[in-house]
C-alpha cells in the first residue's frame, strides 16, 4: 500500500483549489465589448450608416441628439462634415468611407446593443457628433428624451444633449 506524504497532498489540493477558483472566476468576467456585439447589430449599424435617410424603410427622429464620446479616438473616427457623409452615402459602398470610421461604427453598435437606440450621424467634429434616431418607418417616432437619458448615462459618453437648433 502506497503511503501519501501529507505536505505533497496538501500542495496538490491547494493547486487544485487555485485552478478551480480561476476557472470559476474567469467564467464570471464580463465579455469584452467586441464579444458582446452580434454580427447582425454591427451589420445593421454599418448598413444604416451607408444609406441616405429617410427612405421607404427607415425614418429619422425630428429631434437631434449631440453626443461626445469619452475617447478622442472614437470622436476622430466619426469626424465628418455633413457634405462628406452625404457624398459617401451617395456612393453607397463601404469603400467610400474612411477606414478609421469602423471604430466609431463599432461604438455606435455597442450603444445600439446596450440601449436599443439606433443612431444615424448628420455630422461630426473632433469633439462631438450630431445624430438622429433611426426607426422603422412603419412605427411611430421613439421618445427622444428617453433615448437621450439612457445614452447620457453610458460610461462611454462624456457629453450628451438635445440640439434644438437642428430639429425639424
Amino acid at each position: 500500500m502506497m503511503q501519501l506524504n501529507k505536505s505533497s497532498t496538501l500542495t496538490h489540493l491547494g493547486s487544485l483549489v487555485v485552478a478551480a477558483s480561476w476557472l470559476l472566476l474567469s467564467g464570471c468576467q464580463p465579455a469584452g465589448d467586441a464579444e458582446r456585439l452580434t454580427n447582425q447589430e454591427l451589420a445593421l449599424v454599418q448598413t444604416i450608416d451607408q444609406q441616405q435617410l429617410p427612405n421607404q424603410d427607415w425614418a429619422l427622429s425630428s429631434a437631434v441628439i449631440q453626443l461626445s464620446f469619452c475617447r478622442n479616438r472614437v470622436n476622430d473616427a466619426l469626424l465628418a462634415e455633413g457634405e462628406e457623409l452625404n457624398r459617401w452615402r451617395l456612393v453607397g459602398e463601404r469603400s467610400a468611407f474612411p477606414r478609421q470610421r469602423q471604430e466609431g461604427l463599432e461604438q455606435l453598435a455597442e450603444l445600439y446593443h446596450d440601449h436599443g437606440v439606433l443612431l444615424w450621424q448628420q455630422w461630426g467634429t473632433v469633439s462631438s457628433q450630431l445624430y438622429r434616431i433611426v426607426y422603422p418607418s412603419r412605427y411611430s417616432e421613439p421618445n427622444v428624451f428617453n433615448a437621450l437619458a439612457s445614452l447620457g448615462r453610458d460610461e462611454k459618453i462624456c457629453f450628451s444633449s438635445l440640439d434644438a437648433s437642428q430639429s425639424e
